[in-house]
Formats: structure tokens, sequence, C-alpha cells
């Protein structure tokens, strides 16, 4: 479980090519290659210890909550609360529940920030899915049938990689942002860089979605064997962790040196 080969995987547009139409629009094409560079190479410098942060393994254990219900919880089962969803609880109820987890459990700030945030936008978009589904009638479209259906290998497998997409978004977005004003002085060469990455956040968006599809097979095969059945340990989580954010470092080099 968890060493099947992806092999390449379909790009709508590189790496490259997604930073060379923000800096063509900000008018700083010659900066390009060093900036797409330089925001790779951050990236997986905190993919490298992301995974044991107490905050962003709290993060994840909540989406793991979501979809427990009323299974076993064996000792060592801390990152995962016990989320109540028989009163029905709103999208928005959920990540102030989210937030408040994390918090609890948080270790660096900006871990935290990153992992809550991309928590919650599964919360939100996971619940907007299932609502556009003809199965999903009036009469039963609850918390609870909402979560359910993540409840499976198959379900949580689609959770799990819009939980890394929207994180690695979020880190693209930030050190893109970051290494662009680093590198400018002028106040407004700032200001039309952050325009130009305005228009273009879909395809950081898709770039981070695309890279996350090589998580998702060996998600599936995770909660299959450690969350199908029990509430799973924080050593099992941690590992799982460990290995998806290798898988997407592992992503990144290659983008990083083609």
């Amino acid at each position: 479980m968890g060493h099947e080969r992806v092999g390449l995987l379909p790009r709508r547009r590189r790496w490259n090519q997604v930073v060379e139409r923000i800096a063509v629009a900000s008018e700083r094409h010659e900066e390009m290659g060093s900036l797409a560079t330089n925001v790779l190479r951050n990236v997986r410098d905190r993919y490298a210890h992301v995974h044991a942060d107490t905050g962003v393994e709290a993060a994840f254990g909540f989406l793991i909550g979501l979809t427990s219900g009323d299974r076993p919880r064996p000792e060592g089962a801390h990152y995962v609360p016990e989320v109540h969803l028989a009163e029905n609880p709103s999208p928005l109820q959920l990540a102030y529940k989210l937030q408040q987890w994390v918090e609890k459990n948080r270790q660096s700030g900006e871990y935290a920030t990153l992992a809550k945030s991309a928590a919650a936008d599964v919360v939100s978009r996971w619940t907007a899915k299932l609502a556009r589904q003809p199965s999903m009638f009036e009469d039963n479209y609850t918390a609870a049938a909402v979560w359910r259906s993540a409840s499976s290998g198959s379900g949580f497998c689609e959770v799990a990689r819009l939980f890394f997409a929207k994180f690695t978004e979020r880190y693209l977005n930030y050190f893109i942002e970051r290494e662009a004003s680093a590198q400018t002085r002028s106040i407004e060469r700032r200001r039309l860089f952050s325009v130009a990455l305005g228009r273009h956040i879909d395809d950081v968006s898709n770039h981070a979605f695309e890279t996350s599809k090589i998580a998702q097979s060996f998600a599936a095969g995770w909660y299959n064997r450690y969350a199908s059945q029990k509430v799973p340990s924080d050593k099992e989580i941690t590992r799982f962790l460990k290995r998806c954010f290798a898988k997407l470092s592992e992503e990144l080099l290659r983008e990083q040196t083609q």
C-alpha cells in the first residue's frame, strides 16, 4: 500500500509557464526564472518538516473526525476530535469548531494558519459538491449524510487531495508574493505584480490541484487500512502526512529541475 508509481502527471501549464504569465502581466519577465525556482525551493523546504507540526496534524485529524462517526478510539489517538454531526452543524459552524481544535493544538503559527484555512476550504467545498448531487434530496441533506459520503477510501482520497491542494496553493501564493517583494524595491512594481497575481490566481490553484494528484491514490489505501474501522492513532496520521508531503515535494522538485 502506498508504493505505486504514478508517473508523469498531466499539466495544463508547467510551473514556469504559470509564473511567466504572472511576470509578463506585471512587466517582470526578466525575473521569471529565478522567481519560479525560488518559490518551489521554499515550499519544498517547508514540506520537509510540516508533517510533524501538531497544528497541521490536528487540522487533518479534524477532517478524519468528520468521517469517523462512532468508530472505536484506541489509545494514542489525540489529533482526531469527536465531531458531533447529529445536531446538523452548518459548514460555518464546523469551520469554527475546526479553528478551535487547531488553536488548541497549534505549534507553529504559520503552519496552523495554512492548515486551518485549507481544512476549512475542504469543509466548504465538500459540502457544496454533495449539495449538487441529485441523490442529496432535501430530506437527507444533513451534515451526517455529507460526511458519510467521505467515510470510505474512495471518498476520503478526494477530501485528502483537496486538503493538500489548498495547502499547496496557499504556500505557492505566499512565496510568490514574498519573492517578488524581495526582488523589487518599487512600490508601484509590487502593486502591479499583486494585480497580475490576482488575475492569474486560477492558474496557481489549478497547478496546486494537479500536483496534489500524486497523494490521492495513497490516501485511499491508507484510509482503508488505518481509518475505516477505527480512529487512527497520532503516529499513523503523522506517518501519513510525512509520506504525502514527501510525495508533493518530489513532484515540486521535478517541476523545479525541468
